[in-house]
């Protein structure tokens, strides 16, 4: 019997778009369970070297949101453990929420329209 190696399996364009999709829709829940956040980011992950260029700048918008709402997060906490600022850091977690739940918006409606992200690193949508 010939010995046969496996080829690995070529993802197509609309299964990497379906795990983009996937992605946004984690990160919709990601205010109320940021589990939900580094799920997405570990498909990303691994996905973003196979996938076509424009979808790869989903993936990197998602891993960037991710990026900076855990610094949003830690200045968040930093402010809530100093008793006197956790009116600020309340502040910041509602504006934290707001601008994830944006991002995944902005982000899903680009997917959905086949157009890339133009700056997947930027701080803004």
């Amino acid at each position: 019997m010939k010995n046969v190696t496996p080829q690995p399996a070529v993802t197509s364009e609309s299964d990497d778009r379906l795990m983009a999709a996937i992605g946004y829709v984690l990160f919709l829940v990601g205010p109320a369970n940021v589990l939900t956040m580094i799920i997405a980011v570990i498909i990303a992950w691994f996905r973003k070297d196979k996938a076509p260029a424009w979808l790869a700048t989903h993936y990197e918008f998602q891993l960037r949101t991710l990026i900076y709402a855990a610094v949003l997060l830690v200045i968040s906490i930093v402010c809530a453990i100093s008793v006197i600022l956790i009116p600020v850091a309340v502040l910041i977690w509602l504006l934290w929420s707001f601008w994830v739940i944006v991002r995944a918006i902005v982000g899903l409606i680009r997917l959905v329209d086949g157009r890339p992200n133009p700056d997947p690193e930027t701080f803004w949508v």
